[in-house]
């Protein structure tokens, strides 16, 4: 009788490798950086990540730059296969959807997916019946030259090389409550948020950048409870689960439709500093089904603009 059979060993992650790959090819994080389209300290990282999985030194770093260790070499030879026939399935079975019905495929974060682009989707799809949309939600950056995705929407600074980048929206941070809970208090002044509980994501010292702003100080009686998913702060909010701090982009159609009010509509909105940005790869630009989602994203956003 033959023995059990001894489990594989696990793959290390995909975007390490993905990452390992191109710094070889190139001999620079920086290049391969801005081919991936995320930052010369991410990809630093992602190939340590993949060292430290494999228990090896696949560059040496010196001075003028990078250098593959013999173990590099290897791993490097094996992958430049790998990540070739990808690219090229990846060319090829694009190429073949050229006889199907035109479609879209859109990568966006969870939280302005849910709150934002989907109760809106409807009225594209009215419009354009015959475009098929695909819609992931994740927080990932996404790989264009690996991953068939045409547009994605990001949060953040904008700073995408290698992508076209249009700015759709700054935010900004509004405190917000359901209708009951405001209906508590005749006229709310910021002392009374002392006595309430505050609820915030995981945006930096959301509440005291926003009592720093109106010169006050945050109450350390004001008991505070925190909810990382920006959708869930809102629907906390809605449900009269105390008084958030919350994203003008993420909370503006609960506010049309009076499932929130603004405690202190007189305060200007907190700038947070980020912004939403939609990208596409140059190439995809001439695409009927790309361009037209496009077109109607940017419309779609001008109901991002806050008040001033």
């Amino acid at each position: 009788m033959t023995g059990p059979t001894q489990p594989a060993a696990p793959l290390p992650s995909l975007n390490a490798l993905l990452a390992f790959e191109a710094a070889a090819r190139h001999s620079s994080f920086t290049r391969a950086a801005r081919e991936l389209g995320v930052t010369q300290t991410a990809i630093s990282h992602q190939v340590r990540a993949l060292e430290d999985d494999l228990g090896t030194s696949l560059f040496r770093r010196a001075p003028p730059g990078i250098r593959l260790t013999p173990e590099g070499e290897q791993w490097a030879a094996e992958l430049a296969v790998v990540f070739g026939r990808l690219r090229e399935a990846n060319a090829r079975l694009r190429a073949a959807r050229g006889s199907e019905r035109p479609a879209v495929s859109v990568s966006i974060i969870p939280s302005f997916g849910a709150r934002w682009l989907v109760p809106r989707l409807g009225r594209f799809l009215a419009n354009h019946p015959e475009v098929d949309v695909r819609i992931s939600a994740t927080e990932r950056l996404v790989d264009f030259g690996s991953e068939p995705v045409d547009i994605g929407i990001r949060y953040g600074q904008g700073s995408y090389p290698g992508v076209v980048s249009t700015k759709l929206a700054d935010d900004a941070l509004i405190v917000v409550a359901a209708p009951s809970l405001a209906a508590q208090r005749p006229a709310w002044r910021i002392q009374h948020l002392a006595h309430e509980t505050l609820l915030h994501d995981d945006f930096p010292d959301a509440w005291g950048r926003w009592f720093d702003a109106q010169r006050r100080a945050l109450s350390t009686r004001a008991r505070r409870s925190q909810l990382t998913d920006s959708s869930m702060l809102v629907e906390a909010a809605v449900r009269g689960q105390g008084i958030a701090l919350a994203r003008w982009s993420l909370a503006v159609d609960e506010l049309e439709v009076g499932r929130l009010v603004r405690l202190f509509p007189d305060l200007a909105p907190l700038p947070t500093g980020i912004a939403y940005y939609m990208v596409s790869p140059r190439e995809k630009l001439g695409q009927r089904a790309v361009a037209a989602f496009r077109a109607w994203v940017q419309s779609e956003a001008q109901i991002l603009q806050f008040p001033r």
